[in-house]
């Protein structure tokens, strides 16, 4: 269960710091940005998070 709320706490984060880098962008490029890449990164952010946090220690 604690593998679970770090997993979800990882991509909340992840989430919050693409919402945060998006919306720092000029209006012009904010609005020519597909909601897909955005998206999309929010996953693949979400999907390295998930990777590191279930290696095992050595």
């Amino acid at each position: 269960m604690d593998r679970l709320l770090r997993v979800a706490g990882r991509c909340a984060l992840a989430f919050l710091l693409v919402l945060g880098v998006v919306a720092l962008l000029p209006r012009a490029l904010r609005e020519a940005v597909p909601h897909a890449v955005v998206g999309g990164a929010v996953l693949a952010l979400g999907a390295t998070g998930v990777r590191r946090g279930s290696r095992r220690p050595r």
